[in-house]
């Protein structure tokens, strides 16, 4: 297969060839990079200046010396952050932010957070990002807008991997069939971690009441989400409301399921319980349930619309949508993916997507931004990319069900 190609510079100036496929917007990192072996799990925000448009985005990547963990958690080990002036040519940096203040602020690329190494927090392992917002708190900052980032941190506690969650054959030598408990894995423990910006580059952990720093800790033994507590997607419902999406993998039934908490302040947290867990089939694309997602409320129809990484029964991951009135209850489920694997062969998406991050556009379009397998049910997201929704076409109690991947020009 063909590809066009173009030059992507690096933090350091220097410039790469890089295979350009449609959707692609991020691929790994290059040789050397914190990103180098995986990259997905992109958080976008993009903010209206005078006369200008300013994108960010946060994501995750890992490099080779990071432990690997993308048969469960792809490409999860730490967070940085891009920029861009449109939300598809994105600038990156291949290390550490320099922290830079100043004019060159702006132009500050690369890893921000990293394992912690203090041994006794909970994200000593691996971390991901899951959302990022500007908030205010009279208790921070006295009140002024800051960068909230919600994630999820892996620590070194061993846990037995549970039948089914893992389509790895050899990769650990834990898991031999979906029906067969697996052995002690290190990282398989998330839990919910908060850090704060002035400027979305500089962040610094709030260490919560848990033992561990973390800002509630996973379920009690027998509890759908005893194993980790993934994705922690926070929307700003109104005063005194923010809600927490995230997902675990119910041992007992086997799949994965998205759940709530609920916060007057974005500190003090509450379970809610179980809230969606996808398809009731086998032959549905959603037949293991649903894990990371993006809930955004519609500017236009003032519902709550979930766009969820869907688990098919062999492990395969697409995009589906499920829409609710009030984002706490009654979820109505599209009875088909949004957005599947490209299926081309050789193609950075070939095998699968997920990771989805919604963006609300003028006149009822929508972005959304996704992460993309190279193996179905295997591996590391190998890029970030982005489809739009088209324009005309079917939906789904109001919201796009049809998205076109980005060709580039």
């Amino acid at each position: 297969m063909s590809h066009a190609w173009c030059l992507q510079s690096s933090s350091n100036g220097a410039s790469s060839a890089v295979a350009v496929q449609p959707g692609l917007l991020l691929p790994c990192g290059e040789a050397g990079a914190w990103d180098e072996a995986g990259v997905g799990h992109a958080v976008v925000r993009y903010f209206l200046g005078d006369d200008e448009q300013r994108w960010f985005m946060w994501y995750t990547g890992r490099s080779e010396a990071c432990r690997d963990m993308d048969d469960i958690f792809p490409s999860s080990g730490s967070i940085g952050v891009a920029v861009s002036s449109d939300g598809i040519n994105w600038r990156r940096g291949s290390g550490r932010i320099e922290g830079s203040r100043g004019p060159q602020r702006s132009l500050d690329v690369g890893k921000v957070l990293e394992p912690n190494g203090d041994w006794w927090w909970f994200d000593t392992c691996h971390m991901n990002v899951a959302d990022v917002q500007i908030l205010s708190s009279s208790s921070v900052s006295g009140g002024t807008g800051v960068y909230w980032m919600f994630y999820s941190g892996g620590s070194f506690e061993p846990v037995s991997l549970p039948a089914g969650m893992s389509q790895a054959r050899g990769g650990w030598g834990v898991c031999a069939s979906l029906d067969d408990e697996g052995g002690d894995l290190e990282g398989l423990r998330l839990r919910p971690g908060l850090a704060m910006s002035q400027d979305g580059r500089n962040w610094a952990r709030i260490e919560a009441e848990h033992h561990t720093g973390a800002l509630f800790d996973v379920g009690k033994a027998g509890e759908w989400d005893e194993l980790f507590v993934g994705g922690p997607q926070v929307v700003a419902a109104g005063p005194r409301d923010m809600r927490m999406y995230y997902h675990s993998y119910d041992r007992a039934r086997q799949r994965y399921v998205v759940g709530l908490a609920t916060s007057p302040d974005g500190f003090k947290w509450k379970k809610m319980g179980p809230i969606f867990e996808g398809g009731s089939s086998e032959a549905d694309f959603d037949a293991r349930g649903a894990a990371t997602r993006c809930v955004v409320r519609d500017i236009d129809t003032k519902q709550y619309f979930m766009f969820y990484e869907a688990v098919g029964a062999d492990g395969g991951r697409s995009i589906g949508l499920a829409v609710s009135q009030d984002g706490l209850r009654g979820w109505r489920r599209c009875p088909q993916p949004v957005l599947e694997g490209s299926g081309v062969a050789g193609a950075w998406d070939e095998g699968g997507v997920g990771c989805p991050w919604a963006v609300s556009m003028a006149g009822g379009k929508w972005r959304l931004y996704y992460s993309g397998r190279a193996q179905r049910g295997a591996g590391a997201w190998r890029g970030i990319g982005m489809a739009r929704s088209v324009e005309g076409g079917p939906a789904f109690e109001g919201g796009a069900m049809q998205f076109q991947r980005h060709a580039a020009d």
